[in-house]
């Protein structure tokens, strides 16, 4: 492994590691992905790149069955690869847990290309991960995780991997040089759950301390995917120096000139407002390139390093010479142990902080290191660029990223329409610096479609046409052509996947009886798209293979989840009309309540269907990373803590939600029964609610489960197509205990249960609704319960009136 760690690589050449190596890498990649039988029908070779020094691959077929790729480098091989696997196996490679995401079922022989097949990338880089997902993702994840996402990787042809594992051991022992002791470095670290915002200098200590034992695994499970991705001839971007210090520097060197950042998520003082040295303090140049330089010594280096200073925090002041001479000051303390080095920042402070970081600022800052050893990742190109507000970064390369997620919150969303196009605009536009694409999600294994997509933009010439593209990804994901399924995605696009952002579900937020959401735009369009995905299996159009399952389950349990949405409005609705009108209302309570706790149950069981939705695997692996039972549990906390609280009292509480069987159907379920328990309660006897009390009771029911050692399945029980189509039937059928009369072109204005309508308008769940409340007489095909539906007018809609 040394020969890797230790090379040292010209960021201008394209790889350094040798051709042998890297064609070795991707004959093992196939073995491990195909079999060792199939590796043996491909013959790889390297290829010099395209004209302009971008990845480039070829697909032959000279014999039958007999397949060569050609491409720049083991990533373009890897590239190649899934290319042919894609667009001529009709073969899929996607997130799953054991291979669930996966449809391999290779035509046998392997299909014969008609010609020669050569495919350019229009980017040098092709960029992955944010500084969260390692926290958020991958905290737990131990070799043979890492190897799988690293194929993944390299097939989906990221050259420029973030890889951040293991950089505490090397803060250790830089520190250590120093002369600080490693009590005084636990007093910075936080736990493994968190390490992503103490690197960013907003937390330190929360959930620790950070053992040793900890530090040197991942020291030496950072070797192992350093070795392996330089192998595939991928850029490692190692960690700078970006001036986050621990408070015990003030022992060292009382004269360090710091700040005190200001306290960060309504963390207190004790786990925030972090030390920042000040970067036109000599110490800062000192520290800074003893970093890089243990760094190299331990890692070896790909020159380029990744550093935020400013992450959601604003710099002391907003000077410009100031601001240039502080970035002048980080990329130096690099520059001094690297003279290669290439600074590569994250964009994200000129979205979170526009008031501070005004074009002049921007500009400013930008100015202090020259532009060919500056990257910038636009981080939130998809929704936010600053790109086009900054004159290209005023000359900086930068990567047009895609954030699309924040916390690991799951959910169906994403902007298709937007990636098949912007991304091309960005780079074809007048003066653009563009030099890549990327993903920086702050979580991944959730919306495969709209990864997949985004990363093969980096290989189109032109806008992509939505609609095809979906219907060939739908084939080779579920390994057959279905009009059931073509229906199905079709909907989704037009619902789900023309929505930019989806706020979490109400399920898995801190109950409340008004709560504000951001509506799924098409509801209704999701549960129609669930009864075809359905029929493509009863029709046998399509097998219940891995992806086919981790679909049906997402679509299953959103629809589920929108449901829940409409059910707690009926119930805010009806428990505000006691609570500010006096109207005698615990019938519908009680119902709305039951039927609530009933549906939290009931998603759990349709999570608890399929191995990609088990909170007991995060738990488990968090634990396996133990060393004795004081460690587990500590590393228990750290994941529990990290999807709940987030924080001793909540302070990001909920930020990263999770679909997960356990967590909905043991934590959300204890929250919600708390709540509908307290407000039926009131009702019933006649007094007030005390929210005051309310929230203590349900901040120590929080606080009880990130304590608990509970355990949770890490197997998946029943069968996910049975208990998805029970599913369908209880809220997607007509009930059988009810019925209506349709009268078409009429309404029955006024009377309306709630203040908005429904986020479903599908008849059968708008009676399921209308049953679940006793008052409801009936509604209305936009949408509308109705109280009253005696008085009917002439109307563009349909009006059912519940037979008594």
């Amino acid at each position: 492994g040394d020969v890797y760690k230790r090379q040292v690589r010209d960021p201008n050449l394209f790889s350094s590691t040798p051709k042998d190596n890297q064609t070795n890498a991707v004959q093992q990649l196939i073995a491990r992905l195909l079999s060792p039988n199939v590796a043996s029908l491909f013959t790889l070779e390297i290829i010099a790149p395209s004209a302009k020094g971008f990845d480039v691959f070829e697909i032959e077929t000279p014999l039958p069955g007999k397949v060569t790729l050609r491409g720049s480098s083991g990533v373009a091989l890897a590239s190649g690869l899934n290319w042919y696997l894609k667009y001529y196996c009709n073969c899929d490679v996607s997130w799953g847990v054991q291979g669930t995401g996966d449809q391999l079922l290779l035509p046998n022989p392997l299909p014969t290309v008609p010609s020669k097949i050569r495919q350019e990338s229009n980017v040098k880089y092709r960029y992955y991960m944010n500084v969260c997902t390692v926290s958020y993702s991958a905290a737990w994840w131990d070799w043979d995780r890492w190897e799988r996402e690293i194929d993944w990787m390299a097939l989906h042809g990221i050259n420029l991997p973030l890889s951040f594992t293991g950089q505490e051991y090397i803060w250790s022992l830089m520190f250590k040089k120093l002369g600080m002791t490693d009590d005084q470095l636990q007093d910075f670290y936080t736990g493994p759950a968190f390490l992503a915002w103490n690197r960013m200098g907003n937390i330190q200590k929360w959930a620790g301390p950070l053992s040793n034992s900890w530090q040197m695994s991942q020291a030496n499970l950072q070797k192992q995917i350093l070795e392996r991705q330089r192998q595939f001839g991928m850029t490692s971007v190692l960690p700078g120096f970006a001036g986050h210090i621990p408070r015990a520097i003030k022992v060292l060197f009382p004269n360090a000139k710091v700040i005190q950042s200001a306290n960060w998520a309504r963390f207190n003082a004790t786990y925030s407002a972090d030390y920042l040295l000040e970067p036109l303090d000599p110490l800062f140049l000192t520290i800074g390139k003893l970093f890089v330089e243990t760094l190299m010594e331990e890692y070896g280096t790909d020159h380029i390093y990744n550093a935020d200073t400013y992450n959601e925090m604003d710099p002391s002041s907003n000077d410009l010479v100031q601001l240039k001479e502080s970035s002048s000051a980080v990329f130096r303390a690099m520059y001094e142990a690297d003279p290669q080095a290439v600074w590569l920042m994250q964009g994200w402070l000129f979205v979170d902080s526009p008031v501070f970081w005004k074009p002049p600022q921007i500009q400013a800052y930008l100015s202090g290191v020259p532009n060919k050893n500056m990257i910038i990742l636009d981080l939130y190109s998809d929704a936010v660029p600053v790109w086009s507000k900054t004159e290209s970064y005023y000359g900086k390369p930068f990567v047009w990223c895609m954030l699309h997620n924040f916390g690991g919150n799951r959910g169906l969303y994403g902007n298709l329409d937007n990636i098949a196009t912007e991304p091309l605009a960005a780079l074809n536009a007048n003066g653009s610096t563009m030099i890549g694409m990327g993903l920086t999600p702050e979580a991944i294994e959730q919306n495969p479609i709209i990864y997949e997509l985004m990363l093969e933009m980096a290989w189109q010439t032109k806008p992509v046409e939505v609609s095809s593209w979906i219907n060939n990804y739908a084939r080779r994901r579920y390994g057959a052509v279905s009009t059931s399924i073509q229906q199905a995605w079709a909907l989704l696009y037009r619902s789900a996947y023309k929505n930019q952002g989806l706020s979490k579900s109400v399920v898995e937020r801190s109950p409340a009886v008004t709560m504000s959401v951001n509506r799924n735009p098409d509801a209704t369009g999701i549960v129609e798209a669930w009864r075809h995905f359905l029929n493509a299996s009863s029709n046998r159009e399509v097998k219940a293979n891995g992806p086919y399952l981790y679909d049906l389950v997402d679509i299953s349990s959103q629809v589920l989840f929108n449901l829940f949405s409409d059910f707690h409005l009926e119930f805010q609705e009806v428990f505000q009309e006691w609570q500010f009108h006096n109207i005698n209302s615990s019938l519908e309570v009680i119902s709305l309540s039951s039927k609530m706790l009933e549906l939290i149950k009931d998603i759990d069981l349709v999570l608890g269907s399929n191995v990609n939705y088990l909170l007991g695997i995060w738990i488990e692996t968090a634990k396996s990373w133990a060393t004795d039972a004081e460690e587990a549990a500590l590393y228990e906390y750290n994941a529990r803590n990290q999807i709940t609280l987030w924080g001793p009292d909540g302070e990001i509480n909920d930020y990263a939600a999770k679909h997960w069987n356990g967590l909905v159907g043991d934590y959300y379920f204890r929250r919600w029964n708390l709540f509908t328990s307290t407000l039926s309660q009131a009702v019933l006897k006649g007094y007030h609610v005390d929210f005051d009390k309310y929230l203590a009771d349900l901040l120590a029911l929080e606080q009880a489960w990130d304590s608990e050692s509970k355990l949770y399945p890490i197997l998946p029980s029943g069968d996910p197509l049975a208990i998805s189509r029970a599913m369908l039937v209880k809220y997607a059928t007509d009930p059988t205990t009810s019925s209506y009369t349709r009268y078409p072109n009429t309404d029955a204005p006024g009377n309306d249960i709630t203040s908005r309508n429904t986020w479903t308008t599908d008849v059968s769940q708008l009676k399921i609704l209308c049953d679940a409340n006793p008052s409801c007489k009936g509604f209305n095909s936009n949408g509308w319960l109705k109280t009253d539906v005696s008085k009917t007018v002439a109307a563009n809609s349909f009006l059912y009136v519940k037979k008594v």
